[in-house]
């Protein structure tokens, strides 16, 4: 899995102008073989390709939605409160529509008592 979750396809770096890599794909495999087979193609023939630099190995990631989901994060590790999710610790929110606590971490779910409703939280939290 990449950074960003989006397949690598392209040039492996600037220093080898003549390797390419397709990687990444985690379960789009079908589906993304089949665009990385017309960007690579396009790459070799030295032709435009509309969707090249979205895949390409070297695209960064540092965007402002990176800093403001980090910022979140952190944020739910500092806050004094429990329950915290047995996954990595981050602060619970009640959520008052489903009756659950959730973690906004990475998703896990829990019933009112603390029972694991969903991952990937692997243990039911202490609430």
């Amino acid at each position: 899995m990449t950074l960003d979750s989006v397949p690598y396809i392209g040039q492996y770096s600037k220093h080898t102008p003549d390797l390419f890599v397709a990687t990444g794909f985690n379960k789009w495999g079908m589906t993304s073989s089949m665009v990385a087979a017309q960007i690579l193609c396009d790459l070799v023939l030295e032709k435009k390709n509309d969707f090249a630099e979205v895949f390409s190995p070297s695209r960064s990631i540092l965007k402002p939605q990176v800093f403001v989901n980090l910022g979140e994060t952190l944020k739910t590790f500092v806050t004094p409160t429990v329950p915290r999710c047995p996954h990595l610790g981050c602060a619970l929110k009640w959520n008052k529509q489903e009756h659950s606590w959730d973690c906004p971490c990475h998703g896990s779910r829990f019933e009112k008592d603390g029972k694991l409703i969903d991952n990937p939280a692997m243990e039911d939290a202490n609430v």
